[in-house]
């Protein structure tokens, strides 16, 4: 999670997540690279599935996330899953038709810290 504050109660309820998991065993359905229930990649023409550039557990991962003010870009392995603005249009309208709608401190600092969550193995 990302420009996580201390204000708003759980980390989760201020800052946008960025899953890095092992999309073949992950219990959730929220994949690697995707903001949470935000963005996800599109459909990948050859497979007709969400795109998915990650390689299985046990090989090397590279994951690069850009934020700034102007544009935020996930990219998995070299792969552009998906850009967006932070307090754009389109993302207050996907945070409005999420959980986070009624979190009033969900991405609306500008900054704060970086916060890392993991469950039981």
């Amino acid at each position: 999670m990302y420009q996580v504050t201390v204000d708003g109660g759980a980390a989760w309820a201020t800052g946008p997540e960025i899953q890095l998991e092992d999309n073949a065993h992950a219990k959730d359905s929220q994949k690697c690279g995707w903001l949470y229930a935000l963005y996800q990649p599109p459909i990948d023409p050859k497979t007709c599935k969400t795109l998915d550039a990650t390689k299985p557990a046990g090989q090397w991962n590279h994951i690069k996330v850009l934020i700034s003010p102007e544009k935020c870009e996930h990219v998995v392995n070299g792969v552009k899953y998906f850009d967006y603005v932070l307090g754009s249009d389109d993302f207050k309208a996907r945070v409005a038709k999420s959980k986070f709608a009624q979190m009033n401190r969900f991405a609306k600092t500008g900054h704060g810290a970086i916060a890392l969550q993991g469950g039981p193995r």
